[in-house]
């Protein structure tokens, strides 16, 4: 598994030292950086990270304020504060962070944090197969997918959906009955619908392929999607294309 990593810093200069720091560690991507609090926010709902390290102080919102709103959109994230005052922030790490940095980074604390949170997604993974491996669809939730709605736990049948993708901040089900919105991401939702015929056609989208009746060229590196008489599309990228390729005897 590669882990994806966002880094949120104002000052270039410390998220150049962050970027070189991380991109010396096996098996971790730096998918994005921001440099205030409010573009913290977004990168955070449309690159899905993994880790987010976050400046505590931030223009626009600082970390902590950020924090509230990137675990509305995607509580799974583990933050981790960079600071240079973590004398000041012991509530704040309290409640939000798995972890802080002082500045000025060292090295070594820094591979320690990233490997213990590799270790947690590992044993999450690996009791999430153990689950998969009990067939939970014995009992009576076959073509069933659960999706947390506004606080409830709705369950969708996969019948219905015709795709689903990222909105801004939303993850957005497009059904045949309608749109249903929620919180949780597509990462999420994608292991939830392992076994059936879904497939993550691009980074903010995953198509039921029992309803793609065309994939039409777009680009060099894309293609659209299309539902039989639906005016909404998806995208698929070159690389996911040629693996459907592949799963559809074409190659």
């Amino acid at each position: 598994m590669v882990l994806r990593v966002l880094v949120v810093e104002d000052d270039a200069n410390m998220r150049l030292i962050l970027k070189r720091a991380l991109f010396g560690i096996p098996n971790v991507e730096v998918v994005g950086e921001a440099g205030n609090g409010t573009e913290s926010i977004g990168l955070a709902a449309d690159l899905e990270p993994h880790v987010i390290i976050m400046d505590v102080d931030l223009p626009d919102k600082d970390g902590v304020e950020a924090s509230r709103e990137i675990l509305n959109i995607n509580p799974d994230v583990f933050l981790v504060y960079a600071t240079g005052h973590p004398e000041y922030m012991a509530e704040a790490f309290e409640m939000y962070a798995f972890d802080y940095l002082v500045k000025p980074y060292r090295m070594e604390r820094l591979i320690q944090t990233i490997t213990r949170i590799e270790k947690l997604i590992e044993a999450k993974e690996n009791s999430i197969q153990q689950c998969r491996k009990k067939d939970i669809n014995s009992v009576g939730i076959k073509n069933k997918v659960a999706v947390k709605v506004e606080g409830k736990l709705t369950l969708i049948d996969t019948t219905k959906i015709i795709y689903i993708n990222r909105d801004k901040r939303k993850t957005v089900i497009h059904t045949v009955d309608g749109k249903i919105t929620t919180n949780e991401s597509l990462e999420v939702l994608e292991k939830r619908s392992e076994g059936s015929n879904f497939m993550r056609t691009h980074r903010s989208y995953l198509v039921n392929l029992e309803k793609v009746t065309e994939i039409q060229p777009l680009s060099r590196n894309e293609y659209l999607v299309v539902f039989g008489g639906l005016k909404e599309r998806a995208y698929i990228t070159d690389e996911k294309y040629r693996e459907l390729q592949i799963r559809l005897n074409l190659r």
